[in-house]
């Protein structure tokens, strides 16, 4: 799994930087501070500390990271305090390596001595001995960011939004050096008494662009505040401010957005819940919102956020209308609210009804620049940053009013007839012109999305499947959305309307909230392993998963995460979103997951890799069917005919088959199955 880094010391209370006395690290500390003598270093009975270049005395250690050694220095020559951290953790370095990842710091380090910013620490030298590279800063008196939260929790939106903005011009002056900080925490923001912010500690800071820089496998930083991004590639710009945005959701809501200890456990809560709730934030939703894009590409850039954080603040701005982050871009399939929030990971609340907005731009055709893409979000930022009335608006959400569609009266058994029922029927297709489905994309030869989100092509059975019923309930095919879906979200899509069905590996369970019409297939259960593993060699049954209790990956709302610790295996902890979570890190070597549990439809669209294999299926079949909110009797009974329908066309069912999933699952069309007559028993 990966580990976790806090480099810096930064992440708890006080940091490396604050004061002329700064406190030493815990007794507890796992770093060992270099005792040996450095190139030109001396010590004395009057001075027993090494010396770094016969001008840098260590006096003592303020802080500790897994990249390096952070001192409080005296400085000979100019009869000052200082800090000075070297940016190689030398235990890290093999010794063939030691020469390139010297130059690499040397480089880095005359970077940030260039960067001269009131907002970013100032640093007064760059010193180099026989095994490492330092970088000498100005010892300042002020308290960190951390510390200052550790007292008062939360602080209000007009303080939150000028340190935030300060943290921003700071970022900007260190971007346009072609520097990453890699680090934005409250642990390495100070902020003086009269309210000046200062960025520091670059200890793990690096060049736009270089190889990703890891110890031992590890993404380096702090995992809460890493960029769903650095899980799979380097770091960017857009990386950075993903964790500006972590740390003004944590000085206005009083928790991080997203939990875990360690960096898989955050990615697993990003995934799963990717919109975070937001209390408090007030006019600093919208700039927290987009600043927490999980697609890098859409994230807010530093123009576009400090246009934003000065309308906050009340400044005038030169930038152009600030973009707003409420509504999602075009492309994207759908406003996702998430479940209701918890305490932490906290979850998404609606965004703001389209009432409350204007209506968003049309977008510029000669524009294809990224810059460009996200200015065409909306322009409604202005009035969502000037009204507190549409902070935290929510879409559809009343005085608890019932649907449309819940009309009294006789229905007939096939939903066609009776005129209380057609009525019902009439008023929700009129409220209903486009049907919006809720689909996975991860699941090859069931339900794949084809190239981009915004192009909205998907294939499988399930996409079969949801067309077929959308035929019969009279939508052309162009009237079809679909809303990507999760286990661990498709519930919460259905309950807040972002979704009128969901036809995506669904499996049939009672829920007094959410209804099911099926199954229209029946899916076997099995497990995929990783081949020939160092750990555990080659597993050649779901014996030995539970006789070494085996953590098995699979996905969180799904019937595994109930069935299988009762039939005796071991699940992992946190479980993600989805299964393709788990198979990505069942992909990787540098992960502990070694086992996955899923449908062997699912499944088998992974086997394909010479690196896992199928175990043989245990007892039990999942059973897909089509899900939808209790409370909506006529579509219910729509859904009921069509499904009826197209399972009585067995010729059109086994095509179905044999088109997406006979040649993965390598065995003959399975039988259609029938309807569940407890669900539409009259149809």
């Amino acid at each position: 799994m990966q580990g976790e880094d806090r480099a810096g010391a930064g992440g708890g209370s006080g940091g490396p930087w604050a004061g002329s006395t700064p406190q030493p690290a815990g007794s507890g500390a796992a770093q060992q501070w270099p005792t040996a003598s450095f190139h030109g270093a001396s010590s004395t009975p009057d001075h027993p500390h090494a010396v770094i270049e016969g001008r840098y005395e260590l006096v003592e250690p303020i802080g500790s990271g897994g990249m390096g050694e952070v001192w409080k220095a005296h400085d000979r020559r100019l009869r000052r305090f200082v800090a000075i951290k070297g940016l190689l953790d030398r235990n890290a370095v093999a010794a063939g390596s030691q020469a390139a990842a010297m130059q690499r710091a040397r480089r880095e380090a005359e970077a940030i001595a260039k960067i001269e910013h009131p907002n970013v620490v100032t640093v007064h030298d760059q010193v180099e001995t026989d095994n490492q590279v330092w970088i000498v800063m100005k010892l300042l008196d002020a308290g960190s960011l951390a510390d200052l939260l550790h007292e008062q929790r939360v602080l209000a939106v007009p303080r939150a939004a000028d340190i935030g903005h300060q943290v921003l011009q700071g970022l900007r002056a260190v971007h346009a050096a072609s520097v990453l900080h890699r680090d934005v925490k409250p642990g390495n923001v100070l902020v003086r008494d009269d309210g000046h912010v200062v960025l520091v500690d670059f200890g793990i800071a690096t060049f736009e662009g270089a190889t990703p820089l890891t110890r031992s496998g590890n993404v380096i930083g702090t995992p809460p505040y890493q960029a769903p991004e650095l899980f799979f590639s380097g770091p960017t710009p857009a990386s950075d401010l993903w964790a500006l945005g972590v740390t003004l959701y944590e000085m206005v809501e009083g928790s991080l957005p997203f939990g875990g200890r360690e960096s898989w456990e955050v990615q697993a809560n990003i995934e799963q819940s990717p919109h975070p709730v937001l209390r408090y934030a007030g006019p600093l939703a919208p700039v927290i919102q987009g600043l927490l894009r999980t697609n890098p590409d859409e994230r807010l850039d530093t123009s576009t956020a400090d246009s934003m954080l000065r309308e906050v603040l009340g400044a005038p701005s030169n930038a152009a209308p600030a973009v707003a982050a409420m509504q999602p871009p075009e492309h994207e399939s759908e406003p996702v609210p998430a479940p209701e929030p918890t305490p932490e990971p906290a979850f998404a609340p609606a965004p703001p009804s389209a009432s409350a907005l204007p209506a968003a731009p049309k977008k510029d055709p000669r524009s294809g620049s990224r810059k460009g893409a996200k200015r065409a979000v909306a322009v409604a930022l202005a009035v969502a940053l000037l009204t507190t009335a549409g902070w935290l608006v929510a879409n559809g959400a009343g005085s608890g009013g019932k649907d449309k569609d819940k009309a009294s009266g006789a229905a007939s058994p096939d939903g066609r007839g009776g005129d209380a029922e057609t009525q019902a029927w009439k008023e929700w297709k009129k409220a209903h012109p486009q049907l919006k489905i809720g689909v996975k994309a991860d699941q090859r030869g069931l339900s794949l999305r084809k190239g981009k989100v915004s192009e909205g092509k998907y294939a499988g059975f399930d996409i079969d499947m949801a067309y077929k019923v959308a035929r019969d309930l009279r939508y052309e095919d162009k009237d079809v959305k679909f809303v990507e879906v999760t286990s661990g979200n498709r519930d919460s899509h259905l309950k807040r309307k972002a979704v009128d069905l969901v036809i995506a590996s669904y499996t049939m369970r009672e829920s007094a909230e959410i209804e099911f019409v099926g199954p229209y297939y029946e899916a076997g259960r099995g497990f995929l392993v990783r081949k020939n593993s160092v750990k555990h060699g080659e597993i050649k049954d779901s014996s030995y998963l539970m006789t070494k209790k085996v953590e098995v990956c699979t996905a969180d709302g799904s019937t595994y995460e109930t069935d299988l610790p009762l039939l005796g295996f071991t699940l992992m902890k946190p479980l993600p979103a989805t299964y393709q979570y788990c198979l990505k890190q069942l992909l990787s070597d540098k992960t502990n997951v070694y086992a996955v549990a899923s449908d062997d439809a699912v499944l088998a669209g992974y086997a394909q890799s010479d690196t896992v294999e199928m175990l043989d299926p245990i007892d039990g079949t999942e059973k897909y069917g089509v899900a939808m909110r209790s409370g909506t009797p006529a579509l219910k009974k729509k859904v009921c005919s069509a499904v009826a329908a197209i399972l009585e066309d067995t010729p059109g069912w086994n095509s179905m088959y044999q088109k997406n999933l006979a040649s993965l699952l390598k065995k003959p069309t399975p039988g259609v199955p029938d309807l569940d007559p407890k669900v539409c028993p009259e149809s």
